[in-house]
């Protein structure tokens, strides 16, 4: 099964945000092909996209008929391995978390934990990331951010 299918496009939760804003920023993410890969972009709806605050390069490398490997690299194409995220297909949604827990170190230099399920019409996320010297959790969400295709 193709994964872009599942995730190709641009995602809001506004809903999720407009329900229950106390607890939801409005998030659009876009994920888009382009000649040398993929590219996905994080950002605030009220803050634009000029102001995105995640923005990485991918490639994928198909393992199997239901496991691909989403190689991560910085805008510059240079490698970022350690934050690779490993997708399952099980016959509905491609679920993926990263291949290489505990090693993903993001650019605030704290320890990045990623997971994300993509179900074709919807996708969710949860992202945090924890201080490397005392463990808490720094940012992020304890719950999924809950995505639609617009």
């Amino acid at each position: 099964m193709n994964i872009e299918r599942y995730i190709l496009g641009h995602w809001s939760n506004r809903h999720q945000a407009q329900s229950d804003p106390c607890n939801w920023v409005s998030v659009e993410i876009i994920w888009k092909k382009f000649e040398h890969g993929y590219q996905s972009m994080n950002y605030k709806r009220h803050e634009g996209i000029e102001k995105a605050y995640r923005k990485k390069n991918h490639k994928l490398l198909q393992l199997s008929e239901n496991q691909v490997l989403m190689q991560n690299y910085h805008l510059d194409w240079t490698r970022h391995e350690d934050c690779d995220m490993m997708f399952t297909f099980d016959g509905s949604v491609w679920r993926g978390q990263l291949a290489c827990p505990g090693k993903c170190i993001g650019y605030r230099g704290d320890r990045v934990v990623s997971e994300i399920h993509c179900f074709g019409d919807k996708l969710h996320t949860c992202d945090q990331g924890y201080d490397l010297k005392t463990g808490e959790m720094v940012w992020g969400s304890k719950e999924l951010y809950r995505f639609i295709k617009i």
